[in-house]
């Protein structure tokens, strides 16, 4: 039968149709994605301080409601995003200490009493879009600093990371389908393969430490031992984190002053030089 004009009137239709729908499903692909963002911030020695617990909830609630500080300013607890370090404050030690200060019950305050050291973390925000959703599953971290034998480099693989509650906090949507919009279900426990929105972590970090073998009986010893571990502790400049979903990832990286020249002099005369300092050179425990 021949073809007539309300045939002809369908196929383009349909065809307009057809194109609609093509692009309205590529817009809605092209939106679906996930958005991490990395926070740098100094975080309490997981191994021993009394604060790290509640430090690492302030990270994660901070982070859910977009900001980069929460909890009790003055305290070892307080999350505040921080990617400009000095060397002595990347240091985890056997002793008390508190962002390259010994002594901190006196020297900071006395809340600080019982810390022991700080160490470099990755807070992280994985948001996804166009009802984007992902599990904790499926992220992986690599971190490394830009010395010769990328001394804090480490990783962890997709599979690593589960669902815990003030560490890594999955988050649902309400029935309005905004972040924070009141409603949303909080994963705090479970697989590790449950789907969700976004995800809130005080994320993974690694530090140096000071040398065990070293005296630490006085106070003037403790400072030597951490000033110690400060000389190679300023070797690598730039310390970088790398969370991944997929095709999808994110990164933030500290800065690490090194002492001026001046310094590093006093530190080859007081301690017997660099390269002695490298000899007692000890990783410190990365945290997941």
């Amino acid at each position: 039968m021949p073809w007539g004009i309300k045939q002809l009137k369908n196929l383009l239709t349909g065809s307009a149709l057809a194109l609609a729908a093509a692009l309205t499903l590529g817009a809605s692909a092209a939106h679906a994605a996930i958005d991490i963002t990395v926070t740098p911030w100094l975080a309490p020695n997981a191994y021993g301080s009394p604060s790290f617990t509640p430090a690492a909830a302030n990270a994660v609630d901070a982070l859910y409601n977009g900001q980069t500080s929460g909890g009790a300013p003055g305290t070892p607890s307080y999350f505040q995003a921080q990617s400009n370090v000095l060397a002595s404050e990347t240091i985890v030690t056997d002793f008390a200490s508190w962002k390259g200060q010994v002594d901190p019950g006196v020297t900071v305050g006395p809340a600080f009493a019982n810390e022991y050291g700080n160490r470099m973390t990755f807070g992280v925000s994985i948001v996804g879009t166009g009802g984007t959703m992902f599990s904790i599953s499926e992220l992986s971290f690599n971190a490394v600093s830009n010395d010769a034998s990328d001394a804090l480099g480490f990783g962890f693989n997709a599979g690593d990371y589960d669902y815990s509650d003030g560490n890594y906090v999955g988050v649902l949507y309400g029935a309005d389908g905004v972040l924070g919009g009141g409603d949303d279900t909080f994963v705090t426990s479970g697989p590790n393969t449950q789907l969700v929105n976004a995800i809130f972590g005080r994320g993974s970090g690694n530090s140096f430490e000071n040398d065990p073998s070293d005296p630490v009986s006085t106070l003037a010893e403790q400072e030597a031992s951490l000033e110690a571990a400060a000389s190679f502790a300023g070797q690598p400049t730039q310390f970088t984190g790398t969370y991944r979903i997929g095709d999808f990832n994110g990164s933030g990286t500290f800065d690490i002053a090194v002492p001026e020249p001046a310094s590093w002099a006093l530190m080859i005369l007081g301690f017997g030089g660099v390269g002695a300092a490298l000899r007692r050179r000890h990783r410190a425990l990365v945290t997941a």
